[in-house]
């Protein structure tokens, strides 16, 4: 099989099946009337009882998410094939319902909120996010029917949050640090009787996103070598379950300290980092996603400036005419990064092309 191609009017066919918010990430807490259960987030496996993500969590959760979301298409470009010395498909998870892959997540945890929703258990739903796990949980809450609060950092993009609130969830807002994020989602779920989904670090989120590489598998003869993002590593540890021999490149904003987390070599401090790319700006690994990307025997780490992201990013919106926000220009830049070095240990690569949710103001 090929990869998938389109055509503008095959790509024009799947716009008209999607719906694309042009809107940023998230943690949930969902409302329960038993609070015997109450959990900080620091331990929680919040919604799973499982002790760790699996493959089989994945398969179960792909085959639910593949009802209700559409296959996003690959992408490619001779250009840019000729400047990194290899052919690149770009995996276009930007044109996916609410502009991002985290839409995999949030269909999978309301999955899984909405059955316990049926026995009287859920009624509403809160999480903190800097956008793009915000629009998607808000989206499946306003499809399921279960009410949704979502907490924003202060300087969160102007057209994520109207697209949050045009879902119908509430916003409420914080100062931009983690622990800011926390406590006030900490602080909500107390009083209003909540429980928590995060974007990235849990055990529900990560089997939902790794949906994407069953994806790829269902469109690709074999998977090659992926470029992925990492902010709090869901997309990566998922795709990680599922592809266990498949070359991964990290790529990482400067600052992030990737490497030492994997190794476990010396304490990171969480912070915010100061990156262009705003889907990735939490600096630590959860702890559910070191210990499915510490298995990984082919983990490599890249990292990338911020010019070199910027600069990946005006290629792809002039080569591959896709209006992709600066996270989703990482792990082409780690790429390009890679192919200046030396010569690529592979002839294919896909690269994650991981949101699309960027103001129409903004410039790289």
């Amino acid at each position: 099989m090929k990869p998938t191609s389109f055509s503008i009017s095959a790509l024009l066919i799947f716009l008209s099946s999607t719906a694309l918010i042009f809107t940023p990430t998230s943690i949930i807490a969902v409302s329960r009337g038993d609070q015997e259960n109450k959990r900080s987030e620091k331990n929680s496996k919040f919604l799973s009882n499982q002790e760790m993500a699996t493959l089989e969590g994945v398969q179960k959760a792909h085959a639910h998410i593949k009802t209700v979301l559409a296959p996003t298409p690959i992408l490619t470009s001779s250009t840019i094939d000729g400047m990194v010395g290899c052919k690149v498909l770009f995996k276009s998870e930007h044109l996916q319902k609410t502009g991002s892959f985290k839409a995999r997540g949030a269909v999978h945890n309301m999955r899984i909120v909405t059955e316990r929703g049926t026995k009287g258990v859920v009624s509403l739903q809160i999480t903190h996010s800097s956008g793009n796990h915000g629009q998607a949980v808000a989206w499946a809450a306003r499809a399921a029917g279960v009410g949704c609060t979502v907490v924003v950092p202060d300087g969160a993009p102007e057209a994520k949050l109207a697209a949050i609130e045009g879902y119908g969830a509430r916003i409420v807002r914080c100062e931009n640090t983690p622990a800011a994020r926390n406590s006030t989602c900490e602080s909500l779920s107390k009083s209003e009787g909540l429980d928590s989904i995060h974007p990235c670090y849990t055990i529900d989120t990560i089997e939902g996103q790794g949906s994407l590489a069953m994806e790829l598998m269902e469109q690709l003869p074999s998977v090659p070598p992926l470029f992925i993002a990492v902010g709090g590593g869901g997309l990566a540890s998922g795709i990680a379950l599922v592809l266990p021999d498949t070359p991964l490149y990290l790529v990482e904003p400067e600052g992030k300290n990737l490497r030492q987390q994997l190794d476990a070599s010396e304490a990171i401090e969480q912070c915010s980092l100061p990156t262009i790319a705003d889907g990735i700006r939490t600096r630590l690994i959860g702890e559910e996603n070191l210990k499915v990307l510490r298995t990984h025997k082919h983990i490599h780490v890249v990292t990338v400036t911020e010019t070199e992201i910027r600069s990946a990013m005006v290629l792809l919106w002039k080569r591959l005419k896709q209006h992709i926000e600066p996270t989703a220009a990482v792990p082409l830049a780690g790429l390009i990064k890679m192919s200046a070095q030396s010569p690529l240990p592979f002839n294919q690569a896909v690269v994650i092309l991981c949101g699309g949710n960027v103001d129409a103001s903004f410039t790289p």
